[in-house]
């Protein structure tokens, strides 16, 4: 069942006009490999080839039709970026900006909050950061900055609270991996537990209670049992820099009623303990599958077994 009635769902997705002005969808898998509509986890849209310029214009989207990247190809067989870049947030507001030259990003990146604001800013040289990095708290405050040559951290890059403490000195070596880190409290007083240069949000009771709680509390719709659909439903979330849950969409659809299903019970989990870069509360996004099979026994309370959530991609060219 989850075959032909998703592929309805991903063609009903497609924008109205695609089919005049675009070459036909193709759709791809978390690592921008081309795949079959029902393992996508988004698709790429290419305008026909302009005679003016000699470029194709492009656009990525999620699977349920929300915008997530735009630019400019020389080339699409293979893909060549050449042009302005823009990435989205799912709100529809920007979330990154670059120029790319021949496949390869060249120039000011600038990155925003969904909001509008700054969030980060930099060079790129050739598809490499180089220069000075400078990033932001919402709230203005400076939150790191330090310098890249060739893709690489070099010298002392420092990190601050939104309250401008410093929270963590680092020191990296030729690789430009972390050598030497200091991290303080927001007292300024030093941090005496385990210096870790990235943590991820940790559910009450850890990830195996998590998957407990998605499946203990996930219902089958009565809609979709009647009709027989099973199978999967992908929803993307922000466990913010406080440990709550928001920004929850499905990325990924299976039914209306499943999907509002997988969305409410995505958006009813606890408060995490956030997730932390340089001892710094950290919003992280996640793509979690929710599975409706026929093993939900409603008498048994039985429920099919839910997969660990995966991280999203990010907003920039070198961590696409």
């Amino acid at each position: 069942m989850k075959g032909p009635f998703s592929a309805v769902l991903l063609l009903a997705s497609i924008p109205f006009w695609a089919s005049a002005q675009s070459l036909p969808a193709v759709y791809l898998n978390d690592r921008d490999e081309v795949t079959v509509p029902d393992s996508a986890t988004h698709y790429r849209l290419v305008d026909r080839k302009s005679e003016l310029l000699g470029t194709y214009t492009m656009q990525e989207y999620a699977l349920n039709g929300t915008l997530l990247l735009r630019g400019v190809l020389s080339s699409i067989d293979p893909p060549v970026r050449n042009g302005l870049f823009t990435w989205y947030h799912p709100s529809g507001a920007k979330a990154g900006q670059v120029h790319y030259h021949d496949d390869e990003a060249d120039g000011l990146y600038v990155g925003w909050y969904d909001d509008g604001r700054v969030s980060q800013r930099g060079e790129y040289d050739d598809g490499q950061r180089i220069g000075r990095w400078i990033s932001v708290h919402r709230n203005g405050q400076k939150r790191s900055e330090g310098r890249y040559h060739t893709g690489r951290l070099v010298g002392e890059w420092h990190y601050y609270y939104d309250t401008g403490q410093l929270s963590a000195i680092a020191l990296p070596d030729r690789q430009g991996k972390p050598l030497a880190l200091a991290f303080f409290n927001q007292d300024g007083s030093p941090y005496m537990g385990k210096v870790q240069v990235r943590q991820l949000p940790q559910f009450p009771g850890g990830q195996e209670a998590l998957l407990n709680y998605v499946a203990r509390n996930t219902t089958y719709p009565k809609n979709s049992r009647r009709k027989g659909i099973t199978g999967t439903v992908h929803v993307s979330y922000t466990v913010g820099e406080d440990g709550r849950v928001g920004q929850v969409r499905v990325v990924r659809s299976l039914s209306p009623d499943a999907d509002q299903e997988a969305c409410r019970v995505v958006a009813s989990l606890p408060a995490f303990e956030p997730g932390r870069e340089y001892n710094l509360p950290t919003a992280m996004t996640f793509t979690m599958p929710i599975n409706f099979a026929p093993s939900f026994a409603l008498l048994k309370g039985t429920r099919p077994p839910q997969v660990p959530p995966t991280e999203a991609r990010a907003a920039n060219p070198d961590e696409e």
